[in-house]
């Protein structure tokens, strides 16, 4: 075969292959344009789960009331609609979006499940702990680790991609994102502020104390409390130390506010309700029994579980008992309030409702294992997570 003849069939080749790209390239591309987003964007064939761009859950426990709950539609009486254990200990409330569930472990897991069936979605696995909930915005999730991770993280819900994934030191009280900002409390007294699309460090404050429990966010300012009874205020533009109150004894439980003045509980019993420009207290009450858990604030009342197995309910406006309730054991996980009703879990496994008027006991039952967090009312379901890693989800009968 001479030199011309084998030239000819190359070209011969090279024309047949184009003709065949023209007419598969059209084809490919209908294809493309005929998938949606999720089939695109998925990975490992899972197609995108998380549709929802306008979530929301960006406080932890869904406000600054505390009252963790979100649209909810809840009826007595309920049943035991499914169980799941995702860990070995449960630290935090469930954060909630879409039609799922997002729980954080102890031992270092983001686990996500359907909220009507408990179907674990999906579960990612990192170098450190979970104290704190995950916030939600869109289809990103913020969060930080405890030790030895100690980061803070922002990643897709659908794709794991990683937007920010920064050294903070450990950290168990849950971000607060807020205007565009990402603020951020380690244990060691550390508090920082960054950019919440990049990551990029704002400013950085060191307070004297450890920092175990949720701040609140007052436009313009940080209020954050720290373990040793101190609240610190700060300016949320440049963390600048602007004031401080000293409230004599320690602090266990989240900083709760009606929007304007902020409410704290020490581990002693006393209530206190302040004011955020002076910091100077308008009230303070004792209830008489050790609080291991902050107060949650609702339509102008507080609720307060005492370690001691009781629910009281005070007015905010000046810290009077409304009523007062008796819980069956040992109760370090602040109560879940709806319009209606106040969800509670004690460390005997007791799980009951109570009338938010009247404060009868309307419902109970009773799990094998203590529960040491708020309870999730989220639509027509009520989440509670135990200390043994099982989240039990209940629904009216």
């Amino acid at each position: 075969m001479d030199f011309i003849t084998v030239l000819n069939k190359m070209r011969l080749s090279m024309n047949n292959s184009i003709t065949l790209s023209l007419k598969i390239f059209p084809v490919l591309f209908a294809v493309l344009l005929c998938l949606e987003t999720g089939d695109i964007y998925a990975k490992k064939g899972k197609a995108r789960f998380f549709t929802d761009l306008d979530a929301r859950w960006t406080v932890d426990k869904a406000n600054y009331g505390r009252t963790a709950s979100l649209k909810p539609l809840v009826r007595l009486p309920m049943e035991l609609a499914w169980k799941n254990r995702v860990g070995r200990s449960i630290g935090s409330t469930p954060s909630a979006a879409d039609e799922f569930i997002f729980v954080t472990t102890k031992d270092r897991r983001i686990v996500i499940l359907n909220r009507d069936s408990g179907e674990r979605i999906e579960r990612r696995i990192f170098k450190g702990g979970f104290g704190g909930s995950v916030l939600i915005q869109g289809v990103r999730m913020y969060f930080n680790t405890r030790y030895p991770d100690g980061k803070v993280y922002c990643t897709e819900i659908n794709t794991k991609d990683k937007h920010i994934e920064r050294k903070i030191g450990p950290a168990v009280a849950a971000p607060i994102l807020e205007q565009g900002r990402l603020f951020l409390f380690n244990q060691t007294g550390k508090v920082l502020c960054l950019n919440a699309e990049i990551g990029f460090r704002n400013w950085e404050t060191q307070l004297q104390d450890k920092i175990e429990y949720a701040p609140v966010y007052v436009d313009p300012y940080l209020y954050v409390p720290t373990l040793g009874g101190n609240i610190y205020k700060l300016d949320s533009s440049n963390g600048d130390r602007l004031g401080s109150l000293e409230l004599g004894g320690h602090l266990f439980g989240d900083l709760s506010s009606d929007g304007y003045f902020l409410f704290c509980a020490l581990a002693s019993g006393k209530v206190v309700c302040f004011e955020p420009d002076s910091l100077k207290k308008e009230w303070e009450v004792d209830l008489g029994h050790p609080v291991f858990s902050g107060p949650v604030y609702s339509n102008g009342a507080l609720y307060v579980s005492a370690r001691d197995g009781w629910l009281v309910k005070l007015a905010a406006e000046d810290g009077s008992q409304l009523w007062k309730a008796k819980l069956n054991g040992i109760a370090v996980a602040p109560p879940g309030v709806t319009g209606d009703y106040v969800f509670t879990g004690t460390k005997s496994g007791e799980v009951a409702a109570f009338d938010i008027d009247s404060g009868e006991r309307l419902w109970f039952r009773k799990i094998e294992e203590g529960l040491s967090v708020a309870p999730l009312v989220y639509k027509d379901y009520v989440y509670y997570c135990s200390d043994r890693g099982t989240v039990y989800a209940f629904h009216a009968k």
